[in-house]
């Protein structure tokens, strides 16, 4: 059999495929950033190691072969997989027009005579933690209060994972709809769920538990169905109106090893291995970089079952509360800090005859359809600072079991890895001057550790303060991270949730006086009597609108300087909160 190589790059690497009629043929260079790599199928299925693998999709791998051999010999290089460590066109155009409202914000903001030129305008990340219910509420008065700041329309990009998708989903500062949970069990419900998750089925995707927890989760947050997508919310963004939203979640392929996943409305995407898609293609089936099945896209509430898979913990609370059900619960990762509270699902029982047959044969983890496969991602990684593979025991350490070489993916909540979703604006492409971390996750300062430890592994220039020295001073409602002697670095302004000046202040620099103001002003959101732990997913009224308070006082409450001396952001440049 004769094998056709075709250079893809400097490097040595080949692509071989089995080509003997057409073996006369010269196909013209693939993209540089392209490295596929195969080995030729031989007659013999026992001494083929591909055999196995391609033989359950023969007819859909043959006709992604056919066809990307024909758009080679015309010379195409648009495949269904983007291969590029930049951001995708859209964005670009995004930030040209964001930047200009940017610039009109900030003129307003800091009384300026004229808004600052393109080079002067600061790219500010908003990235939110995790934490249930206390973070898509706790984001809500945040969001209020750097609105009411003006700071919001000076934002341009907005990180979620885990419960702050939630309120990032909704788009707009109201309200979610918090319906009882018992309510989001009843037998109506039950029977959309089921319906649902079939006709997922049908279409062709993947189900798992994790669609039922994202299908509770709609019912919880939306009170009705959600037929929105993710490529639905491009609306929101085309003339640079909104930050960009970005939601995030992990690929697992064992404890140790989590891959940052990307959700905006343009595209889904593995950064570490430069490889995006179609934010509407996201779960078809791919081959090669091709698109061989393109399926219905996704309703959010299946992608919010995966962003904030931690939900279902609450979820098997409801079980055995709701039907007496036995469940098992095991952490998905190890030493995952207990108020995460991210357990994967092993039912004993189920609620009915009918569940427990739909499911028996269904992962517990979510898995949806690679769109990496049969690519081979890791030209030169051990130069890129993506891949850990200077660890010997790190799985990056082998390439040729790295993501690409498995059928599927397994998003888990971005929070098994870290609360905090920093990754996607860390990337050089986005260029973040300032990130405001608006924390609320229970342990507020190892979240912030661990985000310096993966910059740390990962080369990537951010600031890394004394946390020893940090426990042993009091807490504070702002913490201002710079690093002067790496310009590289972004200015980092961390907000913990924290109860500090608000018990005596019921507006900045406005004193409580009568009982009433006290009593308003003492708000639990520290000790374990408090409400607002993680497992407490609904609030009453009046609990709802004391964190809305809170959350919105400390964003207003601190006067800090962002932009000083930082690059290409003039001094005077200072955001007031």
């Amino acid at each position: 059999m004769t094998h056709l190589p075709l250079r893809l790059s400097s490097s040595s690497s080949l692509l071989l495929i089995p080509l003997s009629p057409l073996s006369h043929l010269s196909l013209p260079l693939l993209p540089s950033h392209l490295c596929l790599l195969s080995s030729p199928l031989s007659h013999c299925a026992s001494c083929d190691p591909l055999y196995p693998l391609l033989l359950p999709h023969s007819l859909h791998l043959m006709s992604s072969l056919s066809s990307l051999l024909s758009d080679c010999l015309r010379g195409k290089e648009d495949l269904g997989v983007r291969l590029s460590q930049d951001i995708p066109s859209q964005e670009k155009v995004f930030l040209q027009k964001r930047r200009r409202i940017v610039a009109q914000a900030l003129q307003a903001l800091l009384g300026l005579e004229s808004p600052p030129s393109e080079d002067q305008v600061p790219t500010i990340a908003v990235v939110v933690s995790g934490g249930g219910a206390r973070a898509c509420t706790g984001l809500l008065g945040s969001l209020k209060g750097l609105k009411e700041m003006g700071v919001l329309d000076a934002v341009t990009y907005i990180t979620t994972l885990s419960g702050s998708t939630w309120s990032e989903t909704i788009h707009k500062m109201q309200c979610v709809h918090c319906a009882p949970l018992a309510l989001t069990l009843s037998a109506p419900l039950m029977q959309y769920y089921y319906t649902e998750m079939e006709k997922k089925e049908k279409q062709g995707h993947l189900v798992s538990y994790i669609d039922m927890a994202g299908l509770i989760a709609e019912h919880f947050v939306f009170g009705q169905k959600n037929t929105s997508t993710l490529s639905d919310q491009k609306k929101t963004v085309t003339n640079g109106q909104n930050p960009l939203p970005i939601y995030t979640a992990v690929n697992v392929r064992c404890f140790s090893s989590a891959e940052w996943v990307e959700f905006t409305p343009f595209e889904v995407g593995l950064q570490k291995y430069g490889a995006f898609i179609r934010a509407e293609n996201f779960d078809s089936e791919f081959f090669l970089g091709h698109l061989i099945k393109k399926l219905p896209e996704l309703r959010l509430p299946f992608l919010i079952g995966i962003w904030s898979s931690a939900f279902s913990v609450n979820f098997t609370s409801l079980w055995k509360v709701t039907e007496h059900t036995c469940v098992s619960c095991v952490s998905e990762t190890d030493n995952v800090h207990s108020t995460l509270d991210t357990v994967l699902l092993s039912p004993e029982q189920s609620f009915t005859a009918a569940f427990a047959r739909f499911f028996k044969n269904r992962p517990i983890i979510n898995q949806t359809f690679n769109f990496t496969r049969g690519l081979s991602l890791h030209q030169k990684y051990s130069d890129n600072s993506n891949f850990l593979s200077w660890k010997d025991s790190h799985p990056d350490a082998f390439p040729n079991q790295l993501t690409p070489s498995d059928p599927t993916l397994h998003l888990i909540d971005s929070g098994h890895s870290i609360n905090i979703g920093c990754p996607p604006v860390l990337r050089p492409e986005r260029h973040a001057d300032v990130i405001i971390i608006l924390s609320y996750s229970w342990d507020p300062q190892n979240i912030f550790k661990k985000t310096c430890e993966f910059c740390e592994e990962h080369k990537v220039p951010f600031p890394s303060p004394d946390f020893t020295e940090l426990r042993q001073q009091p807490q504070r409602e702002v913490y201002v991270y710079e690093d002067p002697e790496t310009p590289a670095a972004p200015i980092v302004l961390h907000l913990p949730l924290v109860n500090i000046s608000f018990r005596d202040q019921k507006a900045p620099g406005v004193k409580r006086e009568t009982e009433e103001e006290l009593a308003a002003g003492r708000v639990d959101v520290s000790s374990s009597a408090s409400p607002y732990t993680t497992k407490n997913m609904t609030y009453s009224e009046d609990d709802y609108d004391s964190l809305i308070e809170l959350t919105r006082y400390n964003a207003l409450h601190k006067s800090v300087c962002l932009c000083h001396q930082h690059r290409n952001v003039p001094t005077e440049m200072c955001l007031f909160f």
